[in-house]
């Protein structure tokens, strides 16, 4: 992906795209005395590679590229470089502590030459090395001053394939909505549902006659933590371009103005084509979790990545499966999420009359406000997924004789004394944790007063596991009132 001020696109009427390169000889001249330049660099400072850079962007300029190019050629060529700190006789931090206390204590900080070799010398002499060698430590602090350690090779025609994948990219970071659509094999649709799963994007993915469909939420969207969000978008890419059947098809917002972008499979010569994996999970949340239910006892088998779920036209994505006594309960582990869309998954999960799936949602990956908790397989959970919870959850479709029976019996009525619904009575909005703390005088249970306030009008919003975040509130009162 590219800084957002080296995006060359172009909008006509209601379109946008991309400028990409279509491997003109003057794109390629300039792409490889770039890579010349790169390859050409190592050993020497990063001062004579950026002087070289300059010189060659100057050039791409004048003759009739536009001035972005280059340097979008040279941002991805930075990439695949590996910079080293040059060696010194003695640490460049201490060089620089040393001259600056130096210089405080017999100087102002606007030195004359005579003044400056003066500190030079009382510095150089303290800590035994040359002045020579103490400056080069002074300066070895700088960027500039670093070696090209490494630099890893790339054609020209590869750098421009690369560069037209971050043209796409960085558009996409500023897409509302994306719509992708791919004819594959049935292993190919796997990875390619586990890699958006894995990179916790927000989608709704679609069966269709000779592939999928995948409606994913864009950056612009969201409220919060669009540029992570974003970042995840632009790693699925390359996976897309790399099959033999795609589209896509995108709402993008570009100053103020909401523009359409189209692309197909028409143009896949003009991108890299990479081998088709699993990306890596960035957390351990699932592996965890799958090693902490194993040690429960409960009775469930779990499974990692079961087989997706296709129920109608509509495909889930379940990160765990639960099996016992022939029955079956999935888990899906939401990635990034806002509210509307867990209210839009919501409301598929609960038209799905033969399926049983568990909600596990990390509030740390918000995207927008609050979430108020009205699905009953809900866990919400911060850092690591909490396997007892999940497990408390199963119970209640534990097919054993004793669930059954106990399914069966109706649940007796909560008697409150007096005291109790005299307070009941009286209350608007409070946290949950005070709730729970003036009924369980009264020998209520935790269940017991989150039964009792939904028995008589109240709603609880479930923003977090804590109940000192959880509000509680008389159906007609907002929280202002509070």
């Amino acid at each position: 992906m590219l800084p957002s001020n080296l995006l060359v696109a172009r909008a006509k009427g209601y379109f946008i795209r991309p400028k990409y390169s279509v491997f003109s000889d003057l794109e390629l001249y300039v792409a490889r005395k770039l890579v010349r330049a790169f390859s050409r660099s190592v050993g020497s400072k990063r001062k004579h590679l950026e002087d070289s850079v300059k010189k060659i962007e100057d050039e791409s300029f004048k003759l009739g590229l536009d001035y972005r190019f280059a340097r979008g050629l040279a941002h991805l060529l930075y990439r695949r470089v590996e910079f080293i700190k040059p060696k010194t006789k003695i640490d460049p931090l201490k060089a620089r502590l040393e001259i600056f206390a130096e210089t405080s204590q017999l100087y102002s900080f606007a030195l004359s030459e005579d003044e400056r070799r003066d500190v030079l010398e009382k510095v150089s002499e303290r800590l035994n090395v040359s002045t020579e060698e103490l400056l080069e430590a002074f300066k070895a602090a700088y960027e500039e001053e670093q070696i090209v350690g490494s630099f890893k090779e790339i054609s020209a025609e590869d750098l421009l394939r690369e560069y037209n994948l971050s043209l796409t990219q960085t558009l996409l970071f500023k897409a509302l909505s994306i719509n992708i659509d791919v004819e594959v094999s049935g292993t190919e649709a796997k990875i390619i549902l586990f890699n958006v799963k894995r990179l916790s994007l927000m989608y709704v993915a679609e069966k269709r006659e000779n592939g999928i469909r995948l409606t994913i939420d864009g950056p612009a969207s969201v409220l919060k933590q669009t540029e992570r969000y974003g970042t995840r978008i632009a790693k699925l890419i390359p996976y897309i371009v790399a099959l033999q059947r795609w589209k896509i098809f995108a709402k993008v917002r570009k100053q103020n103005k909401i523009y359409s972008f189209y692309i197909t499979d028409k143009y896949s010569k003009l991108f890299p084509k990479i081998q088709l994996r699993l990306v890596e999970y960035d957390s351990d949340v699932e592996e965890t979790f799958y090693k902490r239910f194993q040690t429960l006892g409960s009775g469930w088998k779990i499974f990692r990545e079961p087989e997706p779920l296709v129920v109608g036209k509509h495909i889930f994505i379940p990160d765990f499966a639960f099996a016992k006594n022939g029955v079956k309960v999935y888990l899906e582990i939401v990635g990034f999420w806002t509210k509307e869309y867990l209210d839009r998954k919501i409301k598929k999960l609960r038209s799905l009359r033969d399926v049983k799936i568990i909600l596990a949602v990390n509030e740390e990956l918000s995207c927008s406000k609050v979430f108020k908790k009205e699905f009953e397989d809900v866990i919400l959970y911060k850092k690591k997924l909490p396997a007892p919870e999940v497990y408390l959850v199963l119970k209640k479709y534990d097919p054993s004789p004793a669930t059954r029976i106990k399914k069966k019996t109706k649940e007796k009525p909560i008697r409150l004394p007096e005291e109790a619904e005299t307070y009941i009575s009286g209350l608007k909005a409070a946290k949950l944790s005070t709730v729970l703390e003036k009924l369980s005088k009264y020998g209520l249970t935790y269940k017991d007063v989150v039964r009792v306030l939904e028995e008589k009008g109240f709603e609880i919003l479930w923003t977090s596991v804590d109940p000192n975040r959880v509000i509680v509130r008389k159906r007609s009162v907002s929280l202002n009132s509070e």
